[in-house]
C-alpha cells in the first residue's frame, strides 16, 4: 500500500502525524544547503571527517538511538524517561545506556529535579537540533516510499 492510499481513510491520532505523501525530499535538501557551506564534497573529504562521520553513524545506529532522537525532535519539549520508554519500546537498561551515550556525545541534555519520586527530563541539545535537516530528509523519504 502506498502512502497516498493511507491518507484517504480517516486517521487515528497516531496516524495524523504522518508526513504528507507529496513532501519533497529534494526541497528539504535545498532548504538546508547553507549547512554545506565550507564543507568539502564527500569525495574530497579529509580522513578526519570520515572518521567523525563513522563515529556519528556508530552512535546513532545503536539500538533505539535514532528512535530516541526522533521522538525528542517530534515532541519539541523536555521528555521523561518513561515517555521515551513507551515511545521507543526500549527496555529500561537499553534506554538508559543510549541516553548516557547520547548525553556523553552532547546530543541530549539531562535535567534532574530534586523531587520524590525522582524526576528527570531529556531534550535534544543545540548540537542535536542541527541534525534536524537529516531527520526532515528521512521523514520526506519515508513519506514517499513505503518499506513494507
Amino acid at each position: 500500500m502506498n502512502r497516498s492510499d493511507e491518507t484517504e481513510s480517516p486517521q487515528t491520532p497516531e496516524q495524523s502525524t504522518a508526513a504528507p505523501p507529496d513532501l519533497d525530499s529534494h526541497a528539504v535538501v535545498e532548504a538546508h544547503l547553507d549547512l554545506l557551506d565550507d564543507v568539502p564534497h564527500i569525495d574530497e573529504t579529509p580522513e578526519e571527517l570520515h572518521t567523525t562521520v563513522c563515529e556519528l553513524l556508530d552512535l546513532v545506529t545503536n539500538a533505539h538511538a535514532m528512535a530516541i532522537l526522533y521522538f525528542l525532535f517530534c515532541e519539541r519539549r523536555p521528555v521523561r524517561f518513561n515517555e521515551l520508554e513507551d515511545a521507543t519500546g526500549a527496555t529500561p537498561k537499553v534506554l538508559s545506556e543510549r541516553l548516557t551515550e547520547l548525553t556523553d556525545a552532547e546530543l541530549v541534555s539531562r535535567h534532574s529535579y530534586d523531587e520524590i519520586p525522582p524526576h528527570v527530563e531529556y531534550e535534544p541539545t543545540q548540537k542535536a537540533k542541527e541534525l534536524d535537516p537529516a531527520f526532515q530528509f528521512l521523514y520526506a523519504w519515508a513519506a514517499r516510499y513505503d518499506l513494507d
